[in-house]
């Protein structure tokens, strides 16, 4: 077990390795203006750099990965008059012990040519087991989506227990290639399935995710309610890439005639692991933001 101290903040790994890590920072800075929706690419790019002094060889690899990243970023969010607030989680040890050890030696940061003060650095860690535990078999909520959110779906898509033997057969000498497209709505499928693909990659405990994906699939959570939804378009690469995303309020609701208790406590763990880690593309440029306002 290693240990390490940052300002009060006593950081420990985990042996077993399941759970996220949340490194939040609080600085100064006199910038007078940003792109708030975009802010995130500055995010990331600020943690590409501190990464790669720790350990460049992970760093790289991280970058070059087309899988699940194990980290997310927050855009840059304004808390008052010339203070500011971000974040990284992590589910990499390496990676928690990179961005501690480097807001422990330095107390300024660069992002948008403007020199950021580092005021504060909090931390916390969310054991997955025990959120799983502790989770709540609530049959609704209500989602704020606080930046740009958007999802990818495959054309056509086909859920693979509708196959049938079929999907074992496609497992074993591979998937056709599919299109994918943005899809800038709140689908509680596709949301879902996101949380719970990172959960099975990084998170080490089992929630039963292949027939949690079939009860979702079959409508166990459903959109219930929208407000304030709006889609934002944001360039990116020197304007010749654009992304799309939602924001506003969605309400959820787990219907009674699929309710289960089992899955309806996984949607709970789900959630509220989706409120740290964000959700759909562009987790590491602050895409994907969102809080539970409410839930019943």
């Amino acid at each position: 077990m290693l240990g390490l101290f940052l300002g009060g903040i006593v950081y420990t790994s985990r042996a077993d390795g399941l759970g996220v890590d949340i490194i939040g920072v609080i600085a100064s800075s006199p910038l007078e203006y940003y792109q708030k929706y975009s802010s995130g690419f500055s995010i990331r790019g600020l943690f590409y750099r501190i990464l790669k002094v720790s350990d460049a060889v992970l760093a790289f690899k991280i970058h070059e990965s087309r899988g699940l990243a194990p980290f997310s970023a927050s855009p840059l969010i304004k808390l008052e008059n010339d203070m500011y607030y971000f974040r990284y989680t992590s589910f990499d040890g390496r990676i928690t012990r990179a961005l501690l050890e480097y807001f422990k030696k330095n107390d300024e940061v660069k992002l948008f040519d403007t020199r950021f003060y580092v005021n504060e650095v909090t931390f916390k860690s969310i054991d997955l087991k025990k959120l799983l535990q502790e989770s709540y078999p609530y049959d609704k909520y209500e989602i704020e989506f606080i930046s740009p959110t958007s999802f990818r779906r495959p054309c056509p898509y086909i859920p693979l227990h509708t196959l049938g033997f079929i999907s074992r057969m496609l497992k074993v000498f591979g998937r056709p290639r599919s299109t994918y497209r943005y899809y800038p709505l709140p689908d509680p499928i596709l949301m879902f399935r996101n949380i719970c693909r990172l959960w099975r990659e990084y998170g080490g405990v089992t929630i039963k995710s292949r027939k949690y994906t079939r009860w979702l699939e079959e409508g166990g959570v459903a959109l219930s309610g929208v407000e304030s939804i709006r889609t934002v378009k944001l360039l990116h690469r020197r304007g010749k890439a654009f992304i799309v995303g939602f924001i506003g309020k969605a309400r959820l609701s787990l219907p009674h005639d699929t309710y289960d208790e089992e899955y309806a406590r996984a949607t709970n763990a789900l959630l509220r692991l989706g409120e740290e880690v964000q959700v759909g593309v562009n987790r590491t440029a602050g895409f994907g933001l969102y809080r539970i306002i409410k839930q019943r």
